[in-house]
Parts: C-alpha cells; structure tokens; sequence
C-alpha cells in the first residue's frame, strides 16, 4: 500500500549513527575512503582478533559497503554469543543490530527481521529496540509476514510514550497489517490515528482509501462518505478500492439493500479512467528508474535499495493494471449492476436508459444478452406495452438463439393477450416454438395457445392443445388448468357427454389439493348434463351446487337453470320460484335480466298478464336506464296485446321512447322502435295503423316543442320508415344532415348512413359510423352500418380502407349473414374498379360458392363476373356467367336485362351469332318486365333495325 520504509528511514539512520559512536567510543576513526578488495583478500574472518573484526566491520559500515561487511558480523557475532561480560554484550548489540541493518539493506528480509526482533528481545533496555522492531515489521511486510508485523508493532505501540518518528511508521505497519489480514473492524482504530498523526499527505491519503474500504466492508456508509473526499487520485484510482465498492455493492443488493448498492455502484470509477491513471503511474516511475551513476550523493546500496522498491511497487501496478485491462466486460458490468438497483427501486426508465446503452454501444458483448432482455423486463414492470414489445421483438430478430428468447416469446405472448391482441399472443407462441422446439416454458406456452384459441371459439383446436398437456407433462403446474379448459372447450363444442365426463373426472381426480377450478366445474357439470338431456342429474348436481357454494358468483344462474328445468316438465309454479331466488342472488344485470324475463315468459304462458305487467313495472322502477328497459318494454306489450289492448301496448312502447330517448349515447331504444315499426308493418296489427301515426305524431310533436332533438329525430326516423314518397322525404331531408350525427341515436345513425350513400356524402356516412362504432359497440345494427360506411369508402375511391374493411366485417359476422355475402361481393367490385379483374373473379367465386348467400347476391355476383371476364377478353367464359342469368334467375329483372344486354354485346364480339343475337332480342322483349327496362327498350329498338335482315336471310 505504501513505501514502509522513507518515512522514518533518517530516524532509523540516526539511530544505528548513534550507536556505533557509543559502541567504540575509543576507536579511531578510519578517514580512509573504504576497505580495498585487496586489503578484503588478505583478512580472514575466521582467523583475525576481534577488535580486526570490528574496525573492519565499522569501516565497511561507514562506506556502505553491505555486502562486505556480513561475513565479519557474522564472525563477531559467533565469538561474542553467550559471553556476559558487559562490554562483550554492548559489542553484540552493536554486532546484531547491524547485522540486521545490513540484511534489510540487501534484501534479505526474513534473515533481517529475524535478526532485529532477536535484537530486541534480547536487549529490551536498549534504547534502539523498539525501532528495531519496526525495522524487523518492515523486513516482514516485505514478504507478507502480516500476522508477525502485527505482533510487532503492537509491542512497540503499548508504549505510550513513544515519539512520534516511531509511532507514526509503527501505526502505519499495524494498520495496514490488520488490513491485509481482513481486520476491517480492528484496522479502523490504527488508521484513524494514523489520519490524525500523519503530517504527509500521501500517507494521511493511504490511511483514507484504507479506512475507506474498511467502512465499504463493514457496510459503515455514514464514515465511508467522511473519508472518500480524503482519498487521494493514486488511492481513488486503485483498484483493490474499486473491488471493494463492486463486491460490497453486490454484498447490500443480495440483502434487498437495492439504495445502498446503487450509491456504491456509482462511486465505482470505469475502466478508461482507471487505464489512464494506471499507464501514467507505470509510465512515471519507469522513466524514474534510471542507472546508477556514480559520484552523486546517492550510494550504490541506496540506489539498489530504492530500485528494488521501485521495481516491486512497478510489478504491483502492472499487476492491477493487467487485471483491470483484461476485465473486458467491466464498465458494462458496473453499469448492468447499476440499471439493476434502478430497477430493483422500480426506477425503470433509468434502468432502461442504461440496458439500452449497454446493447447499443457493445452489441457483440456477453452482456449484450442479458441487457436486450432486462430492458424488455424493465418495459414490462412499467407497463410501457409499445416499448416492451418493441424491446422483445427486437430481441427475436438480432438473437435468435438468445439466452433469453425462451422468456422473450413467453413473455411477449402475455404482453399481446393482455393487450387482447390474441392472434398475435398465438402466432409469438408459435414462433416460439419454432425458434426453441425444447422451449423451456413449453408446457406454459401450449397452454396459453389453447386458451387463446378458446377465446377465438376455436374450441376444436383449443381442446387439442389442453389434451397434449394432459398427454406430455403429468407433471406440469398447468395440468390441472388444461384438464379445465379442456372439459370447457367440449361443454362450448356442445359434446356434451364428453364435457360431463371430462367435468366429473377433474372432480374426481385426487392430485389436486386444493381445487382451484372446483366451484365452476361444480356448476358446468350440471351444465353439460342438461345439454346431454339428462335433467334428473343435472337438477341433482344444480342443487347439491348451490348448497355447497351458497355465495357464488354463479348461484344466480344455477337457480336460473333450475327454473328452466322445472319449467320444461311442467312445473311452472316451481319454475317462478326458481327464477325470484335466480333474481335475489343477482350480481350483475345479465344474472339479473334473464330470470325476470324467463319469469315474464312464464307468465305470459300461464294466461297470468297482468303478473307480467306488475313484474316489469317494478324492474324498470328498480333498475331505470341500467336494466334492459326495451326488453322489458317489449315484454309489457306482449302482456297487453295477449289482452287484446294493442293501445295500451303502444303506451307502452312510446313510454320507454321518451323516457330514455332523448340520451343520445344510450342504446336500447333501436329495439322498442323496431317493435312499432314492425306492428304498422305487420298484418296483425294492420287495424291500429292510424292509431300508431296519430299516436307518433303527437309524440313528435311533443318532443319538438320541448327541444328534444334526439327524441325527435326518434321518431322522425320511425316515420321515414312506415311512410314512402313524398312524405317519407320530407322526414329524410329532417334527419339526413352532417349537424344531426351528434345527436342521433343507432337507427338514425343507420338512416342517415345509408341515405348519406345515395346522396354521395361520404363524409357525413364516416363520421355516423365513427359515431355509431364508439357509442353503440354491441348493436344489431352494426352490419348494416358497416356495410353503408364500405360504399362510402368505395364511393370515394379509398379502395385500400375498403379493403381492410370487408376483412373486418368477416371476421365479425362470419359467412351465416347474407349481408356479409353483400360486403364479399363488395370486395371483387373494389377490385374490378382497381382493374384487378383476376382478383375480383376470385371474390365473386367466394360469394358463389357460399349456399347461405344465395338468392339476389348470386345474379349480382354472376353479372360482375361476366363483366370482368369481358376486361380480361375471356368472352365466352362472360357470355356463360350472362346466360345463366337470365335462365336461372328470370325473377331478378334488374340483372336479368342487363345480363341479356352483355350477352348480346357477347356474340356481337365473338361473331357468326346474328340469328342467336335476333332470337336472343326476341326471347329478352318476350318478357314484359325487361321489355319495359332501358335495356329492353334499347333492345326493341335494335330489333327493329335487324328483322328485315332476318327475314331475308
């Protein structure tokens, strides 16, 4: 740690002065510059008198001449060994002592210490032994004698009356020696006194950095921070220091100490600041160590003394620079472990700032790894989804064989299912398994895609998935949860015999302790033993459920089936109370609306009206805007038209409309105007149509006079659909304006979207449907809405939303609806107005080939395909599509006369048809409803022209 010895080396020399002088008082003092090597040759060391001995030995002394001089010390001492006589004892002292000066000088350190503590112990009164022993402290340090320097010194330091010349180096010695040893909390005291006492800057520096890394150690952070500024840049630089700071950072963060760590990790100095400080020092003292020159105050021995010094000081820093060098990591390590304890104290864009650091600038790296992922985790824990999933897939695509990417894919499943991006949560989990087939979360992964592929009501695949589960890993802690959604994924399938086995086997089966999922299969077994038509045990298993599980979420609905089953076998007495306990448990109005309005059903078929009346009076009083007001409306007018009191079922119908339709962003109310549009419509209430009018347009009227716009343009709404001509425009012109759209409810919406097509206002149809899409999202009139925005889109030739559009509706509907089957054919227009007339034919194949879109989209879709097979010069392929037109599809005249039209135009192009093309126009006048379309007037026209021809012919 330090040059032991130029601090006390003048006391030390005055020292050993001293005692020769004393020693050999009446000597004369030899003036020769030093014994010869020739006088050396002629003295035998063995043979000579003592008093040669020691004038020798003093004149070789005096001129430095070390070496020289040990054999004739050693020769004294011999003689002089166990000789009591009190001269003869001041002479060995005298010998010893110098014998052990002479060893240190020299390098032999060990003969040296030896030597100087038998000095001491033997002559405990000499006023040199106490230095004599720091000496021999020193030789020990030399050769990391720690637990002998220690002994030494603390003999020396019991002496309180010790000068400072000896305390100060002796205090050094034992500091740094319980140092060495590990001592921390016995080196504190002999440092701080060293720190008081010292006048020298570069030892008060030493004792801090030491004491520093004691209090690192002793996780003493109150003194570490007094002593830090202490330390010099030689001590702050070193890198045992910077050691200690790493691994007692690492000591607090393995104790959750995350603030601790993170204050020593940032004290941490990095690696070109420790290179440079390193390369200077190795570069400053090499240039010092320099030959010796002679003639200079400086002896041969002081110059190999101090070179010595030099050259173990310079292997010491070559050594901790090499370390230093070759830690290739290490910067990144300081700050991996730094962006941990941000993270650790949930700073995470700190923490994430240097993850991303750390990869950017050493891609390559070890840590680069580790550092891709943690800044993904770190994404996570903030719930930052764009930059986690950003993070993850970046990882995928650089490393793909990474440490990590087994967590990665895992984890990025669980991000996109959380943000309810399924399809995308399925295809990551795919790619997981593609990228790692020995997935380390294969069994968490295969879970997560059956259950993605359960909320897609792909209930086929999701029970493959579960039954691999079951079938590979026994032992998985999913196990119990595949067994689950399996028995769920057949209940949903409608097998139900299978979903009552799979129920009762998860029931039975004794590995599971507890049963996470017992409650809910408690109640779908019943379920499914209802599907399989086995009532007897389902009832048995409904009510041994709500016996068990009095307070489940599900008793409500259990009670609910229990209605069911007791109103299917007749007893409807029972089945009530079923349906009010069903009611009593509600948690939420789904539990609650569907026993009330089995209850309304119920009595509806025991002749008991005014029970239904008085039962929906009170549920819409008890539950107003948040029940479901329209069914329960609805329901009141079935009770009062059972009774014959159609006037009293409107009243109905139209309470409800200016109860809760003047609230635009409410729903609900699209249903009730449904209902009375159907009752004008319909034959059986055909009587009451005045009664309906006088009755809307009082309502109308009154809705205008209080300023109710939405109620009004209710109602205008129910009048444009009952009325036509004229009178119905007078309404559409009310409604159909871009002003209006805030204020229209979902059937006005719809109006106004669709008149908005024909009118070519496209704009105004895209904000009613950005209007309809976020206030109505569950709404029978959605499709419909769609389908008016998809012409408006292709209206204003923005083909490619148009597009994504028809995908949407698809996906939403599926193929059952035939107004689906509108929004397919819709996309092989688009294509055929984009002139991509291979691609269209593709579309209309589709629509041809579903059988539920058959009916007026097939002449439509026929058509189209003629047309494009014309742009693609495929004309018999387009004259085929035409024929089968007007020969299978005679009662849709508006795609019957231009199809005769197109296969006219056929024949005309392919040529050699002029008597098909006369008997094709005759065939086309034969019908009354063509001969009187544009087509079929065209066509009499033309005919006239070519008859006479014919008839030549």
């Amino acid at each position: 740690m330090w040059n032991v010895f130029s601090s006390f080396n003048g006391a030390v020399h005055w020292l050993m002065l001293a005692s020769m002088v004393f020693i050999a008082y009446s000597s004369p003092v030899v003036q020769a510059k030093g014994v010869t090597q020739s006088q050396l040759s002629r003295l035998d060391p063995t043979s000579e008198s003592t008093s040669v001995l020691l004038e020798t030995s003093k004149e070789l002394l005096k001129n430095e001449q070390l070496e020289d001089a040990l054999p004739f010390l050693e020769e004294v001492l011999v003689r002089l060994e166990g000789d009591d006589e009190k001269k003869a004892r001041q002479t060995l002292a005298f010998t010893l002592y110098q014998l052990a000066y002479c060893q240190m000088k020299l390098g032999e350190y060990v003969s040296g210490a030896r030597n100087f503590i038998w000095f001491s112990d033997e002559f405990p009164d000499d006023p040199q032994q106490e230095s004599a022993r720091v000496l021999a402290a020193q030789c020990l340090t030399m050769v990391q004698q720690w637990p002998s320097v220690e002994e030494q010194v603390s003999i020396v330091l019991k002496n309180v009356r010790l000068s400072d010349e000896l305390k100060v180096p002796a205090t050094q010695l034992l500091a740094e020696s319980r140092y060495q040893q590990e001592k921390w909390s016995e080196a504190i005291k002999p440092l701080g006194s060293l720190f008081r006492i010292a006048k020298k800057d570069t030892v008060r520096a030493g004792a801090a950095v030491m004491m520093v890394t004691c209090y690192v150690r002793l996780n003493d952070f109150g003194n570490l921070f007094k002593f830090l500024p202490h330390c010099d840049e030689a001590a702050r630089h070193d890198v045992g220091l910077n050691v200690a700071l790493l691994e007692a950072g690492d000591s607090h963060y393995n104790r959750g100490e995350f603030q601790k760590a993170l204050l020593l990790y940032r004290l941490v100095l990095l690696k070109a600041d420790l290179i440079t400080h390193y390369e200077n020092r190795l570069r400053n003292l090499k240039a010092a160590m320099k030959p010796f020159v002679a003639g200079t105050s400086q002896t041969l021995t002081e110059f190999k003394e101090l070179q010595r010094k030099q050259e173990l000081l310079f292997d010491r820093l070559l050594k901790q620079y090499s370390v230093i060098k070759d830690f290739q990591d290490y910067d990144m390590d300081v700050a991996l472990r730094t962006a941990q304890c941000y993270n650790d104290l949930e700073r995470n864009w700190p923490a994430h700032a240097i993850y991303k650091r750390i990869y950017t600038e050493n891609p390559e790296s070890e840590l680069a790894d580790q550092s891709r992922f943690s800044g993904f985790a770190v994404m996570l824990d903030e719930r930052e989804w764009a930059f986690a999933m950003t993070e993850g897939y970046e990882y995928i695509e650089m490393l793909p064989e990474g440490e990590f990417i087994d967590d990665i894919t895992l984890n990025l499943m669980q991000v996109h299912m959380q943000q309810e991006q399924f399809d995308l949560a399925f295809d990551m989990g795919t790619k997981g398994l593609e990228l790692s087939p020995d997935h380390k979360h294969i069994d968490q992964v295969k879970y997560l895609m059956g259950y993605i592929r359960f909320m897609r009501l792909d209930y086929e695949i999701s029970s493959d998935f579960f039954s691999e589960i079951l079938r590979r890993w026994p032992e998985s802690r999913y196990y119990e949860s595949a067994e689950y959604w399996r028995a769920m994924s057949q209940l949903f399938l409608g097998n139900f015999f299978e979903a009552e086995s799979a129920f009762t086997a998860y029931l039975s089966n004794p590995k599971y302790a507890p049963r996470v999922y017992a409650e809910d299969s408690s109640y779908r077994l019943g379920v499914a033993q209802y599907g399989a038509e086995k009532y007897e045990e389902s009832e048995g298993t409904l009510r041994g459920f709500v016996d068990e599980y009095p307070d489940s979420k599900m008793v409500s609905e259990a009670y609910a089936m229990l209605g069911d089953l007791r109103g299917a076998e007749g007893g409807m007495e029972l089945a009530l109370d079923f349906y009010t306990l069903a009611q009593e448990k509600a948690l939420n109005m789904t539990q609650m609306n569907y026993p009330v309005f089995q209850a309304a059903d119920v009595l509806i078929r025991l002749n008991r009206y005014s029970e239904v009346i008085e039962l929906l009076a009170e549920y819409q009083t008890q539950w107003g805007a948040q029940g479901d007001f329209a069914n329960a409306a609805n329901w009141s007018g079935k009770a009062y038209k059972a009774m014959d009191e159609y006037p009293r079922a409107l009243n109905a119908y139209l309470e409800i409309v200016d109860t809760y339709g003047a609230d635009a962003d409410l729903g609900g109310i699209d249903l009730v105007l449904r209902e009375i549009i159907g009752d004008y419509n319909g034959e059986e209430w055909a009587a009451y149509q005045s009664v309906i009018r006088e009755y809307l347009d009082a309502h109308l009227k009154s809705a205008k006079d209080k300023g109710r716009r939405t109620l009004e343009l209710q109602y205008e709404t129910v009048l444009a659909s009952i009325t036509e001509g004229d009178e119905r425009e007078v309404y559409v012109n009310s409604i159909v304006q871009a002003k209006n759209v805030p204020a229209s409810g979902p059937s006005t919406l719809v109006l106004i979207a669709r008149e908005g097509v024909k009118r070519k206002e496209f704009e105004m149809v895209h904000d009613a449907t950005r209007r309809f899409m976020s206030t109505f999202p569950i709404s029978n009139n959605m499709l419909y809405i769609m389908l008016a925005d998809l012409d408006a889109l292709i209206g204003d030739e923005s083909y490619g939303e148009a597009l994504e559009l028809t995908e949407t509706i698809l996906l939403k509907f599926g193929y059952a609806s035939k107004s689906v089957g509108y929004a397919r054919k819709r996309r092989g227009d688009i294509f055929r107005l984009q002139g991509n007339h291979e691609q269209a034919l593709e579309a209309y194949k589709e629509v041809l080939s579903i059988r539920e879109w058959r009916g007026a989209l097939t002449p439509e879709a026929l058509y189209c395909s003629g047309v494009s097979n014309m742009k693609l010069g495929n004309i018999q392929d387009a004259f085929a599509y035409f024929q089968r037109i007007y020969v299978l599809y005679e009662e849709y005249t508006e795609w019957v006369a231009p199809a005769y039209a197109k296969s006219i135009q056929c024949m005309e192009e392919l040529g050699g048809y002029d008597q098909d093309i006369i008997k094709t126009y005759r065939e086309m006048l034969n019908n009354e409803s063509v001969a009187s379309t544009p087509e079929g007037i065209e066509a009499t026209k033309r005919l006239r022209e070519l008859e006479p021809a014919g008839q030549v012919l």
